[in-house]
C-alpha cells in the first residue's frame, strides 16, 4: 500500500475525494489530511508519504509554497494537484515541481481513477527497480563476504597464495592499511550458562545462527576497526581481526550483547598483537589457544589472553609435516609430531595445547586441499574443540595418527577412480575460480604429474583444463554483467581473469560481442519483456 496525504481547505472536497474511488482496492491508504499547506508540511515531516494530492489555492500557505517545501522534505514523493479554471496558473507551478498529474475542479470519479491508475503503475515500476537494486546489492555483499572470508582464512591458516594475487585481493577487501597495522585476533564461541533460568534449556549447538548474527552486527558497528570471519567447518566459532587497542572493549561488549539477546555466555580468547601479513597466522593461532584455555576454566565465562610469546613451530617443520602427510609417509610424520608433542609437554600444558592446535591446522589445511573437494563435504575430524580432551602426548599421538591414517587412505590415488578425480578437480575449480589456478598446482594437490593430469582431465571432462577454467569464470562474469552494474574492471577481479583486456577479448570470442554490448542487449531485452503500459 502507498501512503497518501490529501491537502485541501474544504472538508467537503477532502471527503468527496475519499468517496470517489476505492483507494484501498487500488493500493492506496489515506494516511493523512491537511486543511492548509502548514498542516501538510507538519505531516510530511512526521511520516513517510508516497503521494500528495493537494489543492493549490489554500489559505495560510498555498500549494505553490507547499510543493517547494515538500520537495525538500520528501524529494521522491509523487504529486497530483487540484485546481480550478480560474487558477490555471497553479498548474504551471505544479509542472515546475514535477507533479505527476493535475485535475480540474470539480474532480470526477473517472478522472481521479485514471490519474491514480497511471501514478500507481509508475510507483510500482520505481519500487520494483529499487527492490531489484537492493536485492542485487545484497547478492553482491554475500558474494563479497564469501570471497573475503576465504581470503582471510587462507592468510591465517598459512595456505599458499600466489604472490601476484595478493596486492589486488588486499585492495579489493580494503586491507591496505591493515597489512601494516598492529592487529589482534579474537576467537569467540558460546558455552552453556553456569546458572540458566529454569525456563531456559538452550544449548550452544542450537544457537549458532543467532550467535553469528550478533557477532556480525557488533563487528559492523566497529566500521574500519574490525573484520569478522568464520570457518564453515566450525559453525560455533567466530573470529575477529581487530585494530590493537579495542580488543578488551570489544570482548566486553560482545559478552554483554550475547548475554542480553541470547541468554548465553561467551568463551573468548585474545591472541597476541601482531603486525604484517606473515604474522597473522601467529596471531590467529594464539587466539585459538587462548579460546581453548578459556574453555578449560570453570565457573563464569571468561576472556583469556595468551601470555606465552614464544615462537610457533618453525616454518620448515610445518612444511616437512605437510609433505609427509601428503606423501603418506606416516612413520616419518609420527616421529616428527611425537618429538614436538613431547618437547611441548615438558615445557607446559599450554605449550602442548598450542602445538596440538598448530598440527591440527596443518592437517586441516591438507584436508581442505584435497578431502573437502574430493568428497564434497567438510572434514568431520578436525576441530579446535577436540583439544579440550587431549591432555597428554600419548593421547594426542593416538588421535593425530588415526586422523592421519584416515586422511592418507582417502587421498591415496590408487583408491580414486579417474571419474571421481575429474569431479573433484572440477569442484575445486568451481569453488576457487576467483583465485589464481594453475594446472601444476592442481595436479600437485592430487599427486599427479601435470602432463598426465592434463590428459586425464581432458579425457574425463571433454575439454582442456584451461578451457574449463575459462568457461567457469566466464559463466560467473556473464551473470555479473546481467545482474549488476559493476564495471568490467571489477568483474575481471571478481572472476579471476588476469586483466580487463584479456577478459574482454575472451568474452567477445565466446559471445561474438563485447561485454558492454552484451549488457546493453540484456537491458533492451528486459525493456521489451516489460514494456511501458
Amino acid at each position: 500500500m502507498y501512503n497518501v496525504l490529501i491537502a485541501d481547505d474544504e472538508i467537503e472536497v477532502r471527503e468527496g475525494l475519499k468517496l470517489k474511488v476505492d483507494w484501498d482496492g487500488m493500493g492506496f491508504a489515506i494516511s493523512g489530511e491537511a486543511a492548509n499547506g502548514v498542516e501538510a508540511v507538519e505531516l510530511l515531516k512526521q511520516g513517510p508519504f508516497d503521494l500528495l494530492v493537494t489543492d493549490m489555492n489554500m489559505p495560510v500557505m498555498d500549494g505553490v509554497q507547499l510543493l517547494d517545501i515538500c520537495r525538500i522534505h520528501n524529494p521522491s514523493i509523487e504529486i497530483i494537484i487540484i485546481t480550478g479554471y480560474e487558477d490555471f496558473q497553479y498548474a504551471r507551478a505544479g509542472v515546475r515541481s514535477h507533479a505527476m498529474d493535475y485535475l480540474l475542479k470539480p474532480v470526477t470519479r473517472e478522472d481521479l481513477r485514471t490519474a491514480l491508475t497511471k501514478i500507481k503503475e509508475e510507483m510500482d515500476k520505481k519500487r520494483k527497480t529499487r527492490d531489484d537494486s537492493e536485492m542485487m546489492q545484497w547478492r553482491l555483499s554475500q558474494y563479497y563476504q564469501q570471497m573475503k572470508t576465504h581470503f582471510l582464512l587462507d592468510l591465517v591458516k598459512g595456505s599458499k597464495l600466489p604472490p601476484s594475487a595478493l596486492p589486488e585481493r588486499i585492495r579489493l577487501f580494503h586491507l591496505d592499511e591493515w597489512q601494516y597495522s598492529q592487529v589482534c585476533f579474537l576467537t569467540a564461541g558460546l558455552r552453556e550458562t553456569s546458572h540458566p533460568p529454569a525456563s531456559e534449556t538452550r544449548v550452544p549447538e542450537d544457537m549458532h545462527l543467532p550467535f553469528q548474527m550478533v557477532c556480525r552486527e557488533i563487528a559492523q558497528s566497529y566500521s574500519g576497526s574490525a573484520h569478522v570471519f568464520q570457518d564453515t567447518a566450525h559453525p560455533g566459532i567466530m573470529h575477529f581481526m581487530l585494530l590493537d587497542g579495542i580488543q578488551h572493549q570489544f570482548a566486553e561488549r560482545l559478552s554483554a550483547q550475547v548475554n542480553s539477546y541470547l541468554t548465553m555466555e561467551v568463551q573468548m580468547g585474545i591472541g597476541l598483537t601482531v603486525a604484517g601479513l606473515d604474522r597473522w597466522k601467529e596471531g590467529y593461532v594464539h587466539s585459538l589457544l587462548a579460546w581453548n584455555l578459556a574453555g578449560r576454566q570453570t565457573g563464569q565465562a571468561q576472556t583469556t589472553q595468551v601470555t606465552d610469546h614464544s615462537p610457533l613451530l618453525p616454518e620448515e617443520t610445518s612444511r616437512a609435516l605437510h609433505r609427509c602427510l601428503i606423501r603418506g609417509e606416516l612413520d616419518s610424520f609420527r616421529s616428527m609430531i611425537r618429538k614436538e608433542l613431547d618437547d611441548a609437554f615438558r615445557q607446559s600444558p599450554s605449550r602442548l595445547v598450542r602445538c596440538l592446535l598448530q598440527i591440527s591446522l596443518l592437517m586441516e589445511s591438507a584436508a581442505m586441499d584435497y578431502v573437502r573437494h574430493a568428497h564434497s563435504k567438510q572434514s568431520q575430524w578436525l576441530s579446535p574443540e577436540w583439544v579440550l580432551w587431549l591432555e597428554t602426548p600419548e593421547q594426542a599421538d593416538r588421535m593425530l595418527m588415526q586422523w592421519a591414517r584416515d586422511f592418507v587412505d582417502l587421498q591415496h590415488p590408487s583408491e580414486i577412480t579417474e571419474a571421481s578425480l575429474i569431479e573433484s578437480a572440477k569442484r575445486y575449480i568451481d569453488e576457487n575460480y576467483m583465485q589464481e589456478i594453475t594446472l601444476t598446482s592442481l595436479a600437485e594437490q592430487f599427486n599427479y604429474h601435470p602432463s598426465y593430469f592434463s590428459e586425464i582431465f581432458k579425457a574425463g571432462a571433454g575439454i582442456s583444463f584451461i578451457q574449463y577454467v575459462t568457461e567457469t569464470r566466464m559463466k560467473h562474469a556473464t551473470r555479473l554483467l546481467k545482474e549488476t552494474q559493476l564495471s568490467v574492471w571489477d568483474i575481471t577481479e571478481l572472476t579471476g581473469f588476469s586483466s580487463p583486456s584479456y577478459f574482454s577479448a575472451r568474452f567477445k570470442k565466446m559471445h561474438n560481442m563485447s561485454p558492454s554490448e552484451y549488457r546493453l542487449k540484456q537491458s533492451e531485452k528486459i525493456a521489451n519483456e516489460h514494456p511501458k503500459k
